[in-house]
């Protein structure tokens, strides 16, 4: 998951039972800036310019904690530089300022983590100048700079002070303000946590998380009877590339590189990947583009109709010929052709498709005259054609005379990145209402292994729509195979190929969950010391 990919009617749910706005799990308020102002000047008078800074701040850091624990409950983040952009988007449709972060320096296993940016309309700066709290030479926005530093610490599993550097309050353009571990400050951890009447990020971290785990069980228990009313009514292009990952990327960039020649490419991938797409797109790249583009999936007809449909045939070639036919090397001039399921051929046809490459010409069926051929060709397969060439299925020289330039689209499980975008773009033929996905959808559908890859994916967003109706997709919505997820919790944990490190590391999860936190059983699932236990968790936390 990416920040980008956050989108806000995604994450803000209802609670079944009482009616109240979600967040995740966790209840949240809607307040306007007015009583806010109120507030701030009241502390401000009260307590002063020591005082009331404390008050905002710590409110601020509290809450940046709890978002990101709770973002980093919701989702898999790429990195933990997309969990730390997160909350700047997160800050963003709150309300509190429209922030733009300019650089990161993120090292957890060293600790350190830097990064700067903006402010800008910070609802701090408005509620001063509303409540006219009476300052005038000093930054503001302490509860922001809060809740990015507790934000921050909770990335990096460490404090992390961020302070304002300018202040649109005093005149400036703009709010900036810089985040670092606090000892960069020149400040201790221990001097942040007594400042600011703080427990340390690992215990605050721990007792947010087992909040949430307690939320997430009470409303997955108000969601039960909901999702079983639902599981029980289970019974019942264009030419564009959407996608996402760098190894789709390589692809599209060798397609266009390959699309103004007239050299032949062979389009390699699973059933259901977009190899005509991706065929599709080389023709509108290439200078063949107001010719046309003819396809044929091999595999659709018998040899003698498919034979007939390539090179055409004469009069009285066989019953029924009751005249000429321009097959589709000629009918396609000088424009492609896309010869879907290659793979299927029959060698008799191979052998005419290979002198077609060759000769550049065609022989009709029952004629006698060659005709000349400049239709470009793209051929696609989901077949391992070298083994076929082993195996004696296949001519060799063909299958060199295919992939000059071979292609090979992978797998959407191999390219994760580009589920959500896919669905995204699926969903919006059939919805326009821009309800989204549930959190717990999206990790289902990132999860799950689409063995009918873009295809599938496809299909199971349209049933989702239609059993949704007007709700955000849940998992309840998806196809049962997507909603259950693998069977196996190890196959769950392994679906994306992690490093041992990481198995390692989700396994440790996936039992301090099953013993509800209790680090001393889980310690004797593992069969480790608990003291070992203890230092793998705070090593995660440091990055390690």
């Amino acid at each position: 998951m990416r920040a980008e990919d956050l989108r806000a009617i995604e994450m803000v749910g209802l609670d079944p039972e009482k009616g109240f706005p979600l967040f995740g799990s966790v209840r949240i308020l809607m307040m306007g800036l007015q009583p806010l102002g109120r507030l701030a000047h009241d502390l401000w008078h009260r307590l002063g310019e020591e005082g009331a800074p404390k008050v905002f701040m710590r409110l601020g850091y509290e809450a940046g904690l709890g978002s990101a624990t709770t973002l980093g409950q919701m989702y898999d983040w790429d990195s933990d530089e997309e969990w730390l952009k997160a909350g700047s988007y997160l800050r963003n449709i709150a309300g509190m300022a429209r922030e733009e972060i300019d650089s990161i320096t993120l090292d957890k296993a060293a600790g350190v983590l830097r990064f700067s940016g903006k402010w800008r309309d910070s609802f701090e700066v408005l509620i001063h100048q509303q409540a006219d709290c009476g300052l005038y030479d000093q930054p503001v926005c302490y509860m922001l700079a809060g809740m990015v530093s507790g934000y921050a610490s909770a990335v990096l599993g460490s404090e992390v002070l961020v302070r304002e550097t300018a202040c649109q309050f005093r005149g400036h353009e703009y709010c900036s303000f810089e985040g670092r571990p606090v000892a960069e400050w020149g400040i201790s951890a221990d001097e942040m946590r007594q400042y600011l009447s703080l427990p340390g990020v690992e215990e605050e971290v721990g007792r947010l998380k087992l909040a949430l785990g307690k939320a997430q069980s009470e409303l997955e228990r108000s969601r039960g009877e909901l999702e079983s009313l639902l599981r029980h009514g289970l019974n019942q292009d264009q030419a564009g590339m959407i996608f996402r990952s760098d190894s789709m990327a390589q692809v599209l960039q060798l397609a266009r590189k390959v699309a103004p020649t007239s050299t032949t490419v062979l389009i390699i991938g699973e059933t259901g990947t977009g190899k005509e797409v991706l065929a599709r797109l080389i023709h509108q790249h290439s200078g063949r583009v107001k010719e046309p583009y003819l396809a044929i999936n091999c595999a659709a007809l018998p040899p003698n109709l498919l034979e007939s449909e390539l090179f055409g045939h004469v009069r009285g070639a066989f019953t029924g010929a009751d005249r000429d036919k321009k097959g589709l090397f000629v009918e396609a001039g000088s424009g492609t052709l896309f010869l879907d399921e290659a793979g299927e051929l029959p060698l008799e046809l191979q052998a005419k498709l290979l002198r077609a490459l060759q000769e550049r010409e065609v022989r009709p069926v029952g004629g006698v005259k060659d005709q000349k051929v400049n239709a470009r060709i793209v051929a696609a397969t989901n077949r391992d054609l070298k083994e076929m060439v082993a195996a004696g299925r296949f001519r060799e020289d063909l299958y060199y005379r295919l992939a000059v330039i071979p292609v090979h689209v992978p797998p959407l499980r191999e390219r994760r990145a580009d589920i959500l975008p896919l669905a995204r773009h699926f969903l919006a033929r059939y919805r326009s209402d821009g309800s989204g996905f549930t959190p717990e959808a999206v990790r289902l559908m990132e999860a799950h292994n689409w063995p009918g890859n873009v295809r599938e994916l496809e299909n199971a967003v349209e049933y989702a729509s239609v059993l949704a109706g007007e709700e955000p997709i849940a998992p309840a919505h998806l196809p049962l195979e997507v909603a259950q997820g693998p069977s196996d919790p190890l196959v769950r944990m392994a679906s994306d190929l992690p490093s041992e490190d990481e198995l390692l590391a989700r396994y440790t999860d996936y039992v301090l969950k099953h013993t509800g936190g209790n680090k001393g059983q889980t310690a004797r699932i593992l069969g480790i010391g608990t003291n070992t236990l203890w230092r793998r968790l705070k090593g995660r936390q440091e990055g390690a």
